[in-house]
Parts: structure tokens; sequence; C-alpha cells
């Protein structure tokens, strides 16, 4: 059988495989981006049904939870490629 030409190029994995913790963080983490996205696209309309409150507050606490989640993801997630990548198994 002939060897695949990702495996040829990249001999090592490139990532852990991904636990439920992590993709819980990550999938959180997009769908917060999304919400923000939406959250600003529709600010008018968020502005005149619930008021100028919660018009402000929405794209402030998702871009905060972002701004958090986001480095807390990506230290768990380095953390588990290298523990992968030097051990050759997941966790600990």
């Amino acid at each position: 059988m002939k060897p695949r030409l990702a495996d040829v190029l990249i001999p090592v994995p490139m990532a852990a495989p991904e636990t439920r913790t992590l993709r819980r963080a990550r999938v959180s983490l997009i769908v917060s981006a999304v919400l923000l996205a939406l959250s600003l696209l529709f600010f008018t309309t968020v502005l005149a049904l619930f008021g100028r409150g919660v018009a402000l507050a929405l794209p402030v606490g998702l871009l905060v939870f972002a701004a958090i989640q986001g480095p807390v993801w990506l230290r768990a997630k380095n953390k588990a490629d290298d523990y992968f990548l030097l051990n050759g198994k997941v966790g600990r």
C-alpha cells in the first residue's frame, strides 16, 4: 500500500485528539463569536426591542467572554498537543 502524501511530508501527528472539554471550549468560543457578530449586525433591532442597556451589554459581555475563553482554550489546547506529541498518548 502506498503511503499518503501527508504522512510522507508530515510524519508526526499535527495535534492531539480533541477531548470533550476542549471541544466544548472551542465550540463555545465559536458560538460566542457568531453571537457577537449577530448582535452587532442587528444592533438597532436589539436596541428597539430590549433597550439601550441590553443592546450595549450583549456585545460587551460576549466580547469579554471571548477575551477570557480564547486564551484559556488556547493554553489548554497547546498543553494537550505538547503532551500528545511528546508522549504519544492523550491525557496524563
